[in-house]
């Protein structure tokens, strides 16, 4: 299959990428657990590197990334403001940034499937991305590799849960 929009889709990744970054640095003075601490830096790591891997992939197209706006800036700090200001609780904050999560893989997973027919899809099951050939696109390697973190960031933030 043939991607044809590496560009939308890099820049989708860089998007959440930022946002998850973003998200992380607002949270972090108010998280009281050090494990939970040490599991959401770990994760701000990794979305750090996956936007960079995003921004090298744009570059390489002769793109730079769109910036997040302004108005969305104030919409994640507003939401993440009034979401937390009468509940700071580990699980609390844990279910928040599973939620970011869903989200991305949710966002990823349109984008991913908005191309191309089914039989290709590049939004395929971990399970049957193993039987398949390794993508020969480094947008959809991304963007598969960017989906499996945040499955992986679920997993790991669910023992915070109660």
């Amino acid at each position: 299959m043939e991607f044809s929009n590496e560009i939308a889709l890099l820049q989708e990744i860089w998007k959440g990428a930022q946002m998850g970054t973003e998200s992380i640095r607002l949270l972090l003075p108010k998280v009281k657990n050090a494990a939970f601490r040490s599991d959401l830096q770990t994760q701000y790591e990794q979305y750090d590197a996956t936007g960079k891997q995003a921004e090298q992939e744009l570059a390489n197209l002769g793109q730079c990334p769109q910036p997040i706006t302004k108005s969305q800036q104030l919409m994640l700090q507003s939401a993440l403001c009034c979401k937390t200001l009468m509940n700071q609780e580990t699980s609390y904050l844990a279910k928040i940034m599973i939620e970011g999560s869903n989200m991305g893989i949710l966002t990823l997973t349109g984008v991913l499937n908005s191309y191309g027919s089914a039989k290709d899809n590049p939004a395929q099951s971990q399970t049957e991305a193993q039987f398949a050939q390794d993508a020969q696109n480094p947008a959809i390697r991304l963007a598969r590799e960017t989906i499996q973190h945040e499955k992986d960031n679920i997993d790991r933030l669910k023992v915070y849960l109660v």
